[in-house]
């Protein structure tokens, strides 16, 4: 075999890995069902977004997460955003609501309960310029 063929049959193995790895791990295999459940705009024009992501598969769940984008996103961004570094809070707590206090502070609180450190996966207390703080919730 000649050292080109070599190479290039290296690469193409390296790929046929490389991809569905890749995949896996920016969600493209998530059959879970991805929707918007609030979302308020500040006044610099950015939207806080309550999403919740559902998934009826034996080992799914359901998990509610907030992020900050400068429009409202789609089923299919929102399931590229979570498995990103954009979500700011995630939790399988149902009664998550987001309110901006300023242009640069947002609210994260549950309503009508508590959410404990033991069913939070993500909390930010910075999200690019944006503070987070936090109501009713556990600092984790």
């Amino acid at each position: 075999m000649t050292r080109l063929a070599k190479v290039l049959g290296l690469l193409a193995c390296a790929a046929a890995i490389s991809l569905p790895v890749y995949g896996l791990f920016h969600g493209y295999f998530d059959h879970g069902l991805f929707e918007v459940k609030q979302t308020q705009w500040s006044p610099s024009h950015q939207v806080a977004i309550v999403a919740e992501r559902s998934d009826h598969d034996a080992l799914g769940g359901l998990t509610y997460f907030v992020l900050i984008s400068d429009h409202v996103l789609s089923p299919n961004e929102l399931r590229r955003e979570y498995y990103s570094d954009a979500v700011v809070f995630a939790a399988t707590a149902t009664c998550l609501q987001v309110e901006w206090e300023s242009s640069t502070t947002l609210s994260i609180k549950c309503d009508g309960s508590v959410v404990d450190g033991d069913h939070i996966d993500v909390q930010k207390r910075l999200s690019d310029e944006v503070n987070v703080s936090y109501a009713n919730i556990a600092i984790k």
